[in-house]
C-alpha cells in the first residue's frame, strides 16, 4: 500500500553515526594528548545532547494534521538546543581544566557538518511513523 505521510528520519541509526564519528574525533586528537583527546570528546557532547533533545521534541508529532504542533515543537526543540548548548559550553569552560580549546572547537564544528551530512549518507531514507 502506498502512503503518502510524512515519515520520520530513522533518529537511532543517525545518533549512533554522529556517536561514532564523537569517538573517531576522539582517538583521532588522542595522537595530539589525552587533554586534546578528552576536550575533543566534550565538543562532541555538547553538540551531541542538544541536538538528542531538539530530535526528540522536534520529531514528537506526525502528519499533516499535527501541522501546528510539529512547527510549535520544532521551535520549542530549537530553543531548547540553543539554550542547552549555551549551558554546556560555560559548565565545560568553568570546571574542566586543562581543556584543549582548539580540539573542542574544532570537533564541535565537525560534528556541525556531520549532522548536515547524516541524510545523505543514509541516503535520505526515512522510516513510517
Amino acid at each position: 500500500m502506498k502512503t503518502n505521510a510524512i515519515r520520520r528520519p530513522p533518529l537511532g541509526k543517525w545518533f549512533a553515526f554522529q556517536a561514532g564519528v564523537i569517538l573517531l574525533m576522539g582517538l583521532v586528537f588522542w595522537i595530539k594528548s589525552p587533554v586534546a583527546a578528552y576536550s575533543a570528546l566534550l565538543g562532541g557532547i555538547i553538540f551531541f545532547l542538544p541536538n538528542v533533545y531538539f530530535a526528540l521534541k522536534a520529531f514528537r508529532y506526525s502528519g499533516a494534521r499535527a501541522a501546528k504542533q510539529i512547527m510549535g515543537s520544532f521551535y520549542k526543540g530549537e530553543t531548547g538546543k540553543l539554550i542547552l548548548c549555551a549551558i554546556l559550553f560555560a559548565v565545560v569552560f568553568k570546571s574542566i581544566k586543562p581543556l584543549d580549546v582548539s580540539a573542542l572547537f574544532l570537533t564541535f564544528a565537525i560534528m556541525l557538518v556531520t549532522n548536515w551530512l547524516t541524510p545523505v549518507v543514509f541516503g535520505g531514507k526515512a522510516q513510517q511513523s
